[in-house]
């Protein structure tokens, strides 16, 4: 043979000789039956450098669900892997989790192609390899999967498609036919790991919507299928010369990631992992459970990319030696160092996505980390760490502003008037608090309370593929934010007492008193909230927010008959009170509690009739029928 001229294995040609009818089958033609030294380096170099690009289809995987680039360089790497062999709602690697964490397809619906088309890619890509190159060529790919892209159990099912599609009797020399064999276990675990996590979605949507939950994998399936038919035509052109997969990986990967960068965005994945966390820091812990437990679920619920275990076990006794103890000391500590993480990601937010739609969500989460306090006096009588973060700081007060000068248009907006509004009664500005009150409720009635926070629509394509507003995954409550807003300004417009001034409110201003605070100074759920407005009362005899401080007191009261008995005793005493129409909801309330429907239906009634412009009319009218009027007229009789 002439040098230089490309040798091909005979008995791959695609014209072989003669063969003897009694040798067996007639070897399959792949990338490597040409053993032309130019084939053979070519073949290598591509077979390399799809190696490489789809370890990038991989750490965009694992990427999409933690925001980290390369899995193997995080903290927690190893016990994560180790997690992802877990069954039930302890794993952290389900089909449930890839289409709810950080981002929802329900939330975003262009996640489903980007989802589709990247699980189309990990699956047909290694099998194609397999018919293409040999099964040992595949097993670089299947390593990809399982351990740079974080997903063992898909890694090991592409092993037994790979070995399926590879072997007799299930390989074939029509190979989109073994394709499709090797694509059955695919298949299984989708369905299997669907039917696993299904429980786990049914909870979370609304039944209309789980549509978005199947697409993805049905347009997986049918990616694949399609992936399979376009390299094997283009190979069967080429007379199996290497170069075939290599442009459809490279668009199998830049599709979805443009599809990504374009139509969702980085800072949308960064936002929902910052809201995760969020969310994780101040979730309600109960203090009770055992240790271990107490570790292993936390390490569960910490949004990607996680911490070692190490580390959360490390944070997780603080907290026990705290519940133990019953001393919120270590509470306080873990605390700071959590908001201190949050601030630290919202700033980093804010300054890599200044122009973001999350932008004022991100401003939000900081002041009201900031703001977040642990409530004392539940821990003492339940054990359970819970927060509350509706007394603002110093330190929130510069994002609340800036908050409050951004976010007119928003319902975030909103909640930070009512913040500084406030601050200002806490120092001194209670007519400056009192007319931003005003423009709050203003424009609160004015917009219908923002109240809508869905997805805006259009067409079909359009209700399909719309997003919710930004703030609709922080769960305001418009109710409550306008019952704070109206009872606020009641508070302020009312209460200017004609020998203290607003003293009794915002504290002393120069005067000598027995106290320097006010009652907008007092800290409610923290110990000793009760004597502190005891102490107040005293200092400012007969003031006129004096039916308001006996108002929180009986509302701290936690002996019901004891609450009953100090609301009806205000009710007594100021008859003509300005606190008199939350006194008669509260005593509502708590009669219903005490199981004396008649009596809070009553008091309901009185409400209803006597002061039916004030907000609290319409939280009672969750309790009772609208208006139970007659009932006053028999019960006064």
């Amino acid at each position: 043979m002439a040098k230089g001229v490309d040798r091909i294995d005979p008995a791959a040609a695609a014209a072989p000789p003669a063969r003897d009818p009694g040798s067996g089958p007639e070897p399959t033609m792949d990338v490597w039956s040409r053993s032309g030294s130019k084939y053979r380096l070519r073949a290598v170099v591509l077979l390399a450098f799809n190696v490489l690009l789809f370890a990038g289809v991989g750490c965009f995987a694992f990427w999409l669900r933690s925001g980290m680039v390369f899995a193997p360089s995080g903290e927690g790497y190893r016990d994560h892997f180790v997690q992802t062999f877990h069954f039930g709602e302890k794993s952290v690697v389900s089909l449930a989790s890839l289409l709810l964490e950080p981002i929802s397809v329900q939330d975003v619906p262009m996640q489903i192609p980007i989802v589709g088309l990247l699980m189309a890619a990990l699956i047909s890509i290694p099998i194609l390899v397999a018919i293409l190159y040999r099964f040992w060529s595949s097993l670089p790919f299947i390593a990809v999967v399982g351990f740079i892209a974080v997903m063992p159990w898909l890694a090991i099912t592409l092993l037994v498609s790979c070995v399926v599609a590879t072997v007799r009797p299930f390989r074939s020399r029509f190979r989109f036919m073994s394709a499709l064999i090797g694509l059955v276990p695919a298949v299984v675990y989708l369905v299997l790991a669907w039917s696993g996590s299904a429980e786990t979605i049914a909870g979370k949507i609304d039944p209309v919507d789980r549509i978005k939950f199947v697409a993805p994998w049905v347009l997986a399936i049918v990616a694949a299928a399609l992936v399979f038919a376009v390299v094997l035509s283009i190979s069967r052109m080429v007379n199996y010369r290497p170069g075939a997969i290599t442009p459809l990986l490279a668009l199998m990967f830049g599709l979805p990631v443009a599809l990504f960068e374009f139509h969702v965005g980085r800072d949308e994945l960064h936002y929902r992992l910052l809201e995760a966390l969020d969310h994780h820091h101040f979730a309600d812990l109960d203090a009770s459970l055992d240790l271990e437990r107490s570790v292993a679920e936390t390490w569960a619920r910490h949004p990607a990319p996680r911490r070692s275990l190490r580390a959360i076990r490390e944070l997780v006794e603080n907290q026990w030696l705290f519940g133990l103890a019953s001393d919120i000391g270590h509470s306080r500590a873990a605390l700071t160092e959590h908001q201190a993480e949050v601030v630290d990601r919202c700033d980093w937010f804010l300054k890599y996505y200044p122009e973001s739609r999350y932008s004022l969500n991100a401003l939000f989460i900081r002041a009201r980390a900031l703001d977040m306090r642990v409530d004392a006096d539940e821990f003492r009588s339940t054990n359970w760490i819970r927060f509350f973060d509706d007394f603002p700081s110093d330190a929130s007060r510069p994002s609340w502003r800036l908050l409050s000068e951004n976010g007119v248009k928003s319902v975030l907006g909103d909640v930070a008037l009512l913040r500084l509004a406030q601050w200002d009664a806490r120092s001194g500005f209670v007519e400056r608090a009192a007319a931003r009150l005003e423009r709050l409720l203003a424009r609160l009635s004015r917009d219908g309370g923002r109240g809508d926070n869905g997805a805006t629509g259009g067409g079909s394509l359009q209700s399909v593929l719309a997003r919710d507003l930004p703030e609709a995954g922080l769960n305001l409550s418009f109710d409550k934010l306008a019952l704070e807003a109206h009872r606020l300004h009641d508070l302020f417009t009312a209460n200017r007492d004609p020998i203290y001034g607003y003293d009794p409110l915002s504290g002393s201003m120069g005067r000598e008193t027995l106290v320097w605070y006010g009652l907008m100074d007092i800290i409610p759920r923290q110990h000793p909230y009760i004597e502190n407005l005891e102490r107040l009362k005293a200092a400012y005899p007969h003031c006129q927010i004096e039916d308001n401080i006996d108002l929180e007191i009986a509302k701290t009261t936690s002996s019901l008959p004891l609450k009953i008995e100090r609301l009806e005793a205000l009710l007594v005493t100021f008859p003509e009170g300005d606190a008199v129409p939350e006194a008669l909801f509260r005593l509502g309330v708590a009669h219903k509690a005490a199981e004396r429907p008649r009596n809070g239906e009553e008091q309901f009634a009185r409400l209803f009739a006597d002061h039916s412009r004030s907000i609290w009319t319409r939280e009672a009218a969750r309790y009772v029928a609208w208006p139970p009027v007659a009932r006053v007229t028999r019960a006064g009789s």
